[in-house]
């Protein structure tokens, strides 16, 4: 085997993830692999499903999103409470376990009102996870080093998305129960990995510094404790001046997600009523998405390590708005190019969206409440694309469609240039003290 073919060989890649990251990171990231794959079966065709064989409107399978997403507000800081209190392992597995039950149980469902109260459920149980598992990342990774960490979890995800929605669109045409039991089946397998190799690493979990450091040794962080006091123990102006910083990153977050959320939610029934592309093709272009983010994800978030991390954001922002202007331009002859271009230059924002958030706000959480900042969080996820698909699928039901990508790309150029005003309030913070290691090598071979 030659050298070159060996530097990117699955047994040396392998073997190099496992030097570069905690075990309980690799831990998370196979969880999401198999969970997200379970997901990226159904989730690119709810809406088709529901405007095309349950008969809604383009606005109510907007609104049942937004039960999803409503929910998802009081779930995500409930779930980031919860894992600053008892634990963030709890927490992961019994948000997974019921939201495997609920995704089965939409296999059942067979009018626009049921599948409505299964959303609205899934909505109060399945984002609870997402703040644990985020805090369990900033508990065993240094600062410097999350947006790689993160970065990892996307490409697990993204893995999950690639083949998902082909495979998706191909069992959709044996039924949409069929398409919902497997995914469910293939959620569950998280809470196995979770079960068997998943460690707790809270740090209220442990009553001395010498039985915290083994915590963290059996979680799979190799390096030494914390060497920096904690948030709490900075000069008081500099706490305060991190709680005006996530104050003001707040509606920012808000704008973002009901932003770029779109593309998910409300293009697809643009792009098969409009555009009259066929589902199949959709689910192929969909899959550009996932293939990207595996093919470049980490070397984006290792490029974006000790950069400003909302001037990352103003870029991401930049690069969604370029992407979602084009549907404006677009006709049915030009469609499958045009979406894919669209789909691959939002990809390459939501590279850059995806590990610099979660790692802004690991910056600016205080380490006793971790759990609690992620799920305020994930409280602007829930909220942006609660607001986003109902307005958006609005706006398609009473226009052609088209006027909603430009007005969408000028929303997100405004963001854009808010969080290049919050980049001016950051550059005064010195980062948060986080747990004190030699930074690894790079792993060139992913």
């Amino acid at each position: 085997m030659s050298s070159s073919s060996n530097r990117f060989s699955p047994l040396r890649v392998v073997r190099e993830l496992r030097t570069e990251f905690p075990r309980v990171v690799l831990v998370l990231a196979a969880g999401d692999l198999v969970a997200s794959f379970g997901f990226s079966l159904f989730f690119p065709f709810l809406t088709i499903y529901l405007v095309q064989t349950l008969g809604a409107s383009a606005a109510e399978a907007g609104l049942v999103i937004a039960a999803y997403s409503l929910c998802s507000i009081v779930s995500g800081i409930v779930g980031g409470w919860l894992a600053d209190r008892i634990g963030r392992r709890p927490v992961l597995i019994g948000s997974i376990s019921a939201t495997t039950l609920l995704v089965l149980s939409m296999a059942l469902a067979v009018e626009v009102w049921q599948v409505a109260l299964i959303m609205l459920l899934l909505g109060c149980i399945d984002p609870a996870f997402l703040p644990a598992a985020r805090a369990a990342v900033a508990d065993t990774v240094e600062e410097e080093r999350r947006p790689r960490a993160f970065g990892l979890l996307g490409v697990a995800n993204a893995l999950g998305w690639i083949a998902g929605p082909v495979i998706g669109a191909g069992l959709s045409t044996l039924g949409y129960p069929l398409l919902f039991a497997i995914s469910g089946v293939l959620i569950g397998g998280y809470v196995v990995i979770a079960f068997f190799w998943l460690p707790e690493t809270r740090p209220a979990s442990v009553a001395t510094r010498g039985s915290r450091d083994e915590k963290l040794d059996a979680a799979g962080a190799t390096a030494t404790p914390d060497r920096g006091s904690s948030p709490d123990a900075d000069d008081p102006a500099m706490q305060a001046g991190r709680r005006r910083v996530f104050v003001a990153l707040m509606p920012l977050l808000v704008l973002l997600y009901a932003l770029t959320f779109l593309w998910v939610t409300t293009l697809p029934i643009y792009a098969a009523g409009t555009l009259e592309l066929a589902i199949p093709v959709w689910g192929l272009l969909f899959g550009l998405n996932g293939l990207l983010i595996v093919l470049f994800q980490l070397r984006i978030a290792t490029a974006c390590e000790r950069r400003s991390k909302p001037r990352v954001l103003a870029l991401a922002m930049s690069l969604y708005a370029a992407g979602l202007a084009i549907p404006f331009f677009l006709s049915s002859a030009t469609a499958v190019v045009g979406l894919a271009a669209t789909i691959a230059i939002v990809t390459v924002g939501e590279m850059l969206t995806m590990p610099i958030v979660p790692s802004l706000v690991s910056d600016l959480s205080p380490l006793q409440r971790r759990g609690l900042y992620q799920g305020m969080a994930m409280a602007t996820t829930g909220l942006g694309s609660a607001l986003g698909p109902p307005i958006a699928g609005r706006v398609l039901d009473t226009t052609d469609g088209s006027v909603l990508w430009l007005g969408v790309a000028v929303l997100l150029a405004l963001t854009a240039i808010g969080f290049l005003v919050l980049s001016r309030w950051t550059d005064r913070l010195t980062p948060a003290p986080g747990i004190a290691r030699p930074l690894p090598r790079p792993v060139v071979g992913v």
